[in-house]
């Protein structure tokens, strides 16, 4: 039994050794993620372990992108992976980074992000990642963290205030009713980039009924929550297709 316990260790040794040379696709490569870079993940102990953990792993995506385009096998489907985790590690990486300046090891974190963003340059064309954003990533974290704001937006259609804090943005209010079958309906536009550098808000109006008795409605509530929104976007509200108000957020 223990000769038979003693192979069977060896042979799983040898197979999750070989696993650290697969790439996305390979048979061998789930054992490399799910397996040895979990147990690596649960020897890194401290902020900063972790940190140096996930930016390894955010480099570790970026070679293994290179290797599979220096072996055509690069496709659309793997790259769009890879870009996925890339992303995921650093911002797993950045969260250790954040604890780190908070604990007072900021030369730790900023050794971390700059280990980051030169693999970025040297590498991250591979997967149409730029310094820029990866720059933006660290940087948009401080300035969700640290602005707070607060406007209203009023009209003959009733009024509204917009408000953001740690990345998200509410708009929230009253809308006038000129009889109680029209409800207001609304709609948001986000731009696709994160965190998003603009919303527009589309704010319409549409009939309950097809007879009303012409009464005045009570003014409806509205409430919209969006997550996700840097701090200098641009904000867009619109009544009926009509701008009523637009500005960033500072």
């Amino acid at each position: 039994m223990g000769i038979i316990l003693a192979i069977l260790l060896a042979i799983s040794a040898g197979v999750s050794y070989s696993a650290e040379s697969s790439l996305p696709g390979d048979v061998l490569y789930p054992i490399k993620t799910d397996l040895n870079e979990r147990i690596q993940g649960w020897l890194a102990l401290s902020a900063k372990a972790e940190s140096e953990h996930q930016a390894n792993l955010a480099i570790r995506r970026l070679e293994e992108a290179e290797k599979l385009k220096a072996e055509g096998k690069l496709n659309a489907e793997l790259k769009s992976r890879l870009e996925g985790e890339f992303k995921e590690h650093v911002k797993a990486a950045n969260d250790e980074m954040d604890r780190l300046e908070e604990k007072g090891e900021s030369d730790a974190a900023s050794s971390v992000r700059t280990k980051i963003k030169s693999s970025v340059s040297a590498k991250g064309s591979i997967l149409g990642i730029t310094e820029i954003e990866i720059e933006n990533e660290f940087e948009n974290k401080d300035e969700v963290a640290k602005t707070s704001i607060r406007s209203k937006v009023s009209g003959d259609f009733g009024e509204l205030e917009l408000e953001y804090e740690s990345g998200a943005l509410k708009l929230s209010g009253k809308l006038a009713r000129a009889n109680p079958c029209v409800d207001w309906k609304v709609e948001t536009v986000a731009a696709k980039d994160m965190p998003s550098s603009s919303i527009t808000f589309n704010i319409t109006k549409r009939s309950t009924a097809e007879v009303c008795i012409q009464v005045l409605g009570e003014p409806q509530e509205v409430e919209v929550k969006i997550s996700n929104v840097g701090a200098n976007a641009a904000i867009t509200v619109k009544i009926d297709g009509k701008v009523v108000s637009s500005a960033r957020l500072r």
